[in-house]
C-alpha cells in the first residue's frame, strides 16, 4: 500500500470512529431529548399501586416523580420519610425510597451498569417531590441517596460554586425543587454542606425571583409568570441548580386554567419557545407540569386542574413541547403521553 493510500485509509478510519463514538462522548446537556415525566407515580390511599410499573413500561430513558413527606408512621410511633403526597390518611403501610423506588428499578440498574453503554444515561431521571423539610428529612434522604451513590449521575463539588463540574453519567439522576416548600434549605443540606471535591447526588433547581408583597403560593404563581424571563431567572445555571423545576403550563404558556385554554394557537407556541429557549441559554433543563387530557370524571386519581378536556387537545401540546425542545414533558397519562413524546419528532 503507498504511503499516500495509508494516510488516506487512515484519515477514513479517523472519521468512521468519529461519527460511531462522538455521540456517546458528548457531554449530557440541556436540550438534547425531551423526556416524558410520569406524574405522581406512586400509590395514593391504597390505591394506583401500579404507577410506577406502568412509568418505567413506557421505556427508557424517562423521568419519574416520587412525593416524600417526613411524618410519624403509625406502626411505629417514630418519624420516617415516607412516599406520600401528603400527611393525611398515613397508615404505616407507606413505602420508603429505598423499598418502593430504588430496590423495584434494580433490575434495571443493574443491567445498565454491567452493559455500559451510556449512550441513553440517565435513564430514570427523578424528580423527588419533598413535601416538608426539616432538617430530620433531607439528612434521610441524603443517607438514603448515599446507599446508591454508585448508581447515582453525579458532579464533584468546585470551590467556584457558578462553576459546574462535568456530571459523571449513571443510570439514574436526581432533581429537586429548591423554591418550596422552604426555600434554599435544599441546597444547604444538599450542596453547602459538602466539603469540595465530593459528590453532588442530587441537583436542585433555578432560583426564581419573588414578586413583593405578601402573597399566598397560588399569588406567587400568578405573579411570577407575568415576569420578563430575564427578571424570573436572573442566574444561569450552577454546579448545583441545573433545572427549572416543573414550569407551570397554564400560568406559563396558555396563561389561563387549563379548562378555558381553547385553541393552541402560533401566540402560545411562541411563549413556549421563548420559555424554552431562555431556560437552555442559562444553562438549565426544564420541565413543564403538568398536561393531561381527559374526559371528566375519567381519571385514574388525576387532578381536574390540569386537564384540558381531551386527548385531541393535549397530543397537540405534547408534540408542542416536544417540538419546542422540552426536556421533561409531565404528565398523568402515562402511556398516551410516552408514545405521544417518543414520536412526535418524527411526526
Amino acid at each position: 500500500m503507498s504511503k499516500k493510500l495509508l494516510a488516506c485509509s487512515s484519515v477514513l478510519l479517523a472519521l468512521l470512529a468519529l461519527a460511531v463514538f462522538g455521540a456517546s462522548t458528548k457531554p449530557f446537556s440541556p436540550g438534547q431529548r425531551s423526556l416524558f415525566l410520569a406524574h405522581n407515580s406512586y400509590p395514593e390511599k391504597g390505591q394506583w399501586a401500579d404507577r410506577l410499573d406502568r412509568a418505567l413500561g413506557t421505556g427508557t430513558p424517562l423521568g419519574v416523580e416520587v412525593d416524600l413527606c417526613w411524618i410519624p408512621n403509625p406502626k411505629t410511633g417514630k418519624n420516617a420519610s415516607l412516599i406520600a403526597g401528603n400527611e393525611k390518611g398515613i397508615t404505616g403501610n407507606e413505602p420508603t425510597l429505598k423499598s418502593y423506588l430504588f430496590e423495584h428499578v434494580r433490575p434495571i440498574v443493574e443491567k445498565a451498569l454491567k452493559e455500559n453503554d451510556k449512550k441513553n444515561w440517565p435513564l430514570i431521571m427523578v424528580y423527588l417531590d419533598i413535601k416538608n423539610d426539616p432538617p430530620e428529612h433531607l439528612e434521610s434522604i441524603w443517607g438514603q441517596l448515599g446507599e446508591y451513590e454508585n448508581w447515582l449521575t453525579t458532579a464533584v463539588k468546585t470551590k467556584n460554586a457558578a462553576q459546574q463540574s462535568p456530571l459523571d453519567l449513571k443510570p439514574m439522576m436526581m432533581f429537586v425543587d429548591d423554591t418550596r416548600p422552604t426555600p434554599n434549605i435544599k441546597e444547604e443540606y444538599f450542596y453547602n454542606r459538602l466539603p469540595i471535591g465530593a459528590k453532588l447526588r442530587v441537583f436542585g433547581s433555578a432560583k426564581l425571583t419573588p414578586p413583593p408583597g405578601n402573597l399566598n403560593k397560588a399569588q406567587v404563581f400568578e405573579a411570577q409568570a407575568k415576569m420578563k424571563l430575564e427578571d424570573l431567572i436572573k442566574e444561569p445555571a450552577s454546579n448545583y441548580h441545573r433545572w427549572w423545576a416543573q414550569t407551570h403550563w397554564d400560568l406559563m404558556v396558555e396563561q389561563s386554567r387549563m379548562k378555558d385554554a381553547g385553541q393552541w394557537t402560533p401566540e402560545k407556541e411562541a411563549r413556549l419557545k421563548a420559555l424554552v429557549n431562555y431556560a437552555h441559554k442559562m444553562g438549565y433543563f426544564v420541565g413543564v407540569w403538568c398536561l393531561d387530557g381527559f374526559e371528566p370524571g375519567k381519571g385514574l386519581g388525576w387532578g381536574e386542574g390540569n386537564n384540558l378536556g381531551s386527548l385531541q387537545a393535549v397530543t397537540i401540546r405534547w408534540k408542542a413541547a416536544v417540538k419546542a425542545g422540552t426536556d421533561f414533558v409531565t404528565s398523568d397519562q402515562y402511556e398516551e403521553a410516552a408514545k405521544v413524546i417518543k414520536g412526535a419528532g418524527v411526526n
